[in-house]
């Protein structure tokens, strides 16, 4: 295996935006010796063509691209067996005469994403439970804050069940039904030792593809946090808007718990509950008017949003100034090892290319993901 068969004398090319160290590419060398291999940074802005030569491109068998807005042409690479993307999402690519004009396959990094988009929303719900942000701005200000301030402020009990370690139910909403063990298995790539693979960690699974059925979600499951992690499709534009805002605002109040160590309802140190909600996905998945909306009336207790719409966020958007939300440049993804990660998931497609086995993170045209 890797001496010979399809990847005898032939060419993966990667192009990104930066030049990667050359150890990261040793993996596949040591299992795949006889592959061409030529890495190459690029202007990820501009076309393809305008930034590769042409030769590298005719004899390019495989492409490894980082990049959210351009592939390569299908005349330009005339011998391809795949291209391999570096980004979760393919949403900016699904126009491109590679996905529209061929049946050519195209695979995503999803999944290799995961441990510090984990790290990115717990450090979310940790800033916003204990107010961190306030802290921190006091102690810009040389401000002590007083004791009763922080009581009062870090008792929303909403708050405290951060994950599934810490006693959290977790619950699942996909598109379609999952009613078996094995149909709730992640058939996608997910970092060895991480993650939920066999789906096991949610108490109970929804599912829908209607705003109602999302609403009624909302109204049956009361959720303290909502992380939402979709892929944008037609069907997904502005999934949560005002009235997904105002069921789940209304779902959690008044309390729903007659616990005395989080307080009783009408207590003015314990407000009702209100949601959290945690975007690290695609800014349009949101109505960010509604989002504003149900910032500033506390309809919900405050988000954290990697992506926004529109993004980059200009300066003068009211968004900045909602109040209680964080926002950040679409950077959980995020990390040192993120790259390595990335090319673990093309090396299982590569190895599964070879054995003319079904390739992980197959981006499906009919579905636009």
């Amino acid at each position: 295996m890797g001496d010979a068969g399809i990847f005898h004398g032939e060419h993966l090319l990667i192009l990104s935006f930066a030049t990667w160290p050359d150890a990261w590419l040793d993996n596949i060398r040591r299992r795949f010796p006889r592959l061409e291999i030529t890495s190459l940074q690029i202007d990820t802005s501009q076309p393809v063509e305008e930034n590769v030569p042409k030769d590298l491109l005719e004899r390019a068998t495989i492409i490894g691209l980082s990049t959210q807005r351009h592939l390569p042409l299908p005349e330009s690479v005339p011998n391809i067996k795949l291209v391999h993307i570096f980004s979760a999402g393919a949403d900016g690519l699904i126009n491109e005469p590679y996905i529209t004009d061929t049946n050519l396959p195209l695979t995503t990094s999803s999944g290799s994403h995961g441990p510090p988009i984990s790290e990115y929303v717990l450090l979310n719900w940790l800033v916003n439970s204990k107010h961190y942000n306030s802290l921190y701005e006091g102690q810009k200000r040389h401000e002590w804050i007083s004791k009763e301030y922080a009581a009062v402020k870090q008792s929303d009990h909403a708050v405290g069940r951060i994950a599934s370690s810490l006693g959290a139910k977790v619950y699942a909403y996909t598109a379609s039904a999952k009613p078996t063990p094995e149909s709730r298995r992640d058939k996608g790539y997910i970092v060895p030792g991480t993650g939920d693979p066999d789906g096991s960690l949610p108490v109970a699974w929804r599912h829908g593809t209607t705003k109602a059925e999302l609403r009624q979600f909302l109204r049956d499951t009361k959720p303290d946090h909502v992380v939402i992690s979709l892929p944008l499709t037609a069907a997904t534009h502005h999934l949560f808007d005002s009235e997904e805002f105002e069921v789940w605002s209304d779902a959690l109040s008044p309390l729903s718990t007659s616990s005395p160590s989080e307080g009783a309802e009408g207590d003015d140190k314990f407000p009702p509950r209100k949601g959290f909600l945690t975007n690290i996905s695609r800014g349009k998945i949101v109505n960010t008017e509604a989002l504003i909306t149900a910032l500033n009336t506390h309809q919900i207790r405050g988000a954290a949003l990697d992506v926004t719409d529109p993004e980059p966020l200009p300066a003068d958007h009211p968004l900045w100034d909602a109040d209680n939300v964080q926002i950040s440049p679409h950077i959980s993804w995020s990390g040192q090892e993120i790259f390595v990660r990335a090319l673990d998931v093309l090396l299982l497609n590569l190895e599964r290319l070879e054995k003319g086995e079904e390739l992980v993170n197959q981006f499906q045209r009919r579905r636009g993901y």
